[in-house]
Parts: structure tokens; C-alpha cells; sequence
């Protein structure tokens, strides 16, 4: 039976939910970029489906140009700049909601992590859990994410 799962901004005003019947498909990324953009050591993120994503409230956007390719639009609370989730246009099937905003982040266990060569030194991430040293071709990024969606 499908859930309804929500999360938001710091100040509550941009909003979103999507449905969900799955276990949630997390991972971590590790680079600099994501490093920079979190202010954090890694950005925890979720795959959502794009169609079953709804925004709620005001948001404003943020695209930049992909090295690995596409461009990127990050959509940002305008009053409180939370960075709620982004989409590339390589994958516009699904858009990636930064995990920190779900309302309930409990349980939450990541089927990867990426960029491992920008890890911290300080972070031990669980060795039963995949890691690349750099971004993972898709193939073997989508097949840990169905692995682990098949439960």
C-alpha cells in the first residue's frame, strides 16, 4: 500500500510529497560540488519519480551545466534558500530530493555511496554498502537501486 511521504524547506514554506511503496531509494555523494552546495561533508539524496513529485509554494530555480552532461535545475525555498531537489535533463524520468528535507529522515540507509575519493577522512561508511570512487556508470547505479527497490 502506497505511503505518503513529505518533507520541506527550513521554513516550511516550499513544500512536496510524492507516494511511495517501496523502500526509499537513498545514496550519498561525497564530490565537491555536493560537498560545497550542502555546506556538509556529503549530500544525502533520494530518486523520486518525477511524475509522482509535487511541489507545493514558491520556489525559485538554479541550472547549471553537468561536466558529466545535461544541466541541472535546482529548485530553492526564495525565503529561507533550502535547496528541496534538482533534475538533469539526462534523467527526466526522475528528480533527486535532498533526504535532510523529509519530514521524517528516520531509517533512511543508503544503497550507495559515490565519490569516495572525495570522502572525508573522518566518515566510515559501512562495508557491506557499495562505493565508487567516482560517479558509477548508470548501469550499475540503476541495478543497486533496483536491488535494493526489490527489497
Amino acid at each position: 500500500m502506497p505511503t505518503t511521504i513529505t518533507g520541506g524547506c527550513r521554513c516550511g514554506q516550499l513544500r512536496y510529497s510524492f507516494e511511495h511503496d517501496r523502500p526509499l531509494l537513498n545514496y550519498c555523494c561525497h564530490c565537491l560540488d555536493c560537498q560545497k552546495s550542502t555546506a556538509s561533508a556529503f549530500a544525502d539524496q533520494l530518486i523520486v519519480s518525477t511524475d509522482a513529485l509535487t511541489l507545493t509554494g514558491r520556489s525559485v530555480t538554479y541550472s547549471t551545466e553537468r561536466p558529466s552532461g545535461g544541466t541541472t535545475t535546482n529548485q530553492h525555498c526564495p525565503d529561507c534558500f533550502s535547496r528541496v531537489c534538482s533534475a538533469n535533463t539526462v534523467y527526466p524520468a526522475m528528480t533527486i530530493v535532498r533526504a535532510g528535507t523529509l519530514d521524517d529522515p528516520s531509517g533512511l540507509e543508503p544503497f550507495a555511496h559515490m565519490w569516495t575519493s572525495r570522502k572525508r577522512g573522518w566518515i566510515a561508511i559501512d562495508p557491506v554498502v557499495p562505493t565508487f570512487e567516482e560517479t558509477p556508470g548508470p548501469a550499475e547505479f540503476m541495478r543497486l537501486a533496483m536491488a535494493r527497490r526489490a527489497g
